[in-house]
């Protein structure tokens, strides 16, 4: 016998088969656009940041009277681009002009410190600056382009000073240079303490 429903279930079958394969064909291109929307936020182009590197060289700063052999003046810029710690040594040595040279003592030096020093004392310079073991420190940072305060206002030679015939003293300031931040970097490479202001006040292994 002719079954009509049944019949009419199959053409209406018939009629729709195409949705599971057109739903599963709109899955497939969602997720496909999900997956670029993904890799678009995920490999965009990086920011490029410039960084400058930081620099801390110091020059020493000063006035010599040839004639006089008077060394005048003597201070330390930072000829770099971030503060940074400074310490000098103090080499003194006799020189001929065939350049033969022999050490010295700064005690046969006159020394005037700079202007809160003003003692013959190489232990205490003042002035901003302290004398720690074999250096010269100035206990506070110094801005990128800008200078310590003298360290010697003026340096003759001691008119008693036992004076090698044909030979005159050279007095070399040799000037070394640290960044200031972090504190660790001073503290560790120069082994110095810190007061709570960041000034060089000390060494570690005093005492």
């Amino acid at each position: 016998m002719f079954d009509r429903k049944h019949n009419e279930g199959k053409r209406a079958f018939r009629k729709w088969k195409w949705l599971p394969a057109a739903c599963a064909l709109a899955l497939a291109l969602t997720v496909t656009v999900g997956g670029t929307l993904a890799w678009l936020a995920t490999h965009t182009d990086p920011v490029t940041n410039t960084f400058e590197m930081g620099q801390v060289t110091p020059v020493v700063t000063e006035d010599f009277e040839q004639n006089t052999d008077v060394k005048k003046d003597v201070s330390v810029r930072n000829n770099g681009n971030v503060p940074a710690y400074i310490r000098v040594a103090l080499v003194a040595t006799w020189e001929n002009g065939s350049g033969d040279v022999k050490p010295a003592d700064l005690d046969k030096l006159n020394i005037d410190w700079g202007p809160e020093g003003g003692s013959e004392s190489a232990g205490a310079p003042g002035n901003g600056w302290i004398k720690l073991g074999d250096y010269y420190y100035y206990q506070a940072p110094v801005a990128g382009q800008d200078f310590t305060n003298n360290l010697i206002a003026e340096a003759t030679v001691r008119t008693d000073s036992e004076q090698p015939e044909g030979y005159h003293m050279n007095l070399q300031v040799i000037a070394d240079s640290i960044q200031a931040a972090p504190a660790e970097a001073v503290k560790t490479t120069w082994g110095v303490t810190l007061d709570n202001a960041g000034n060089i006040n000390g060494l570690t292994n005093a005492g």
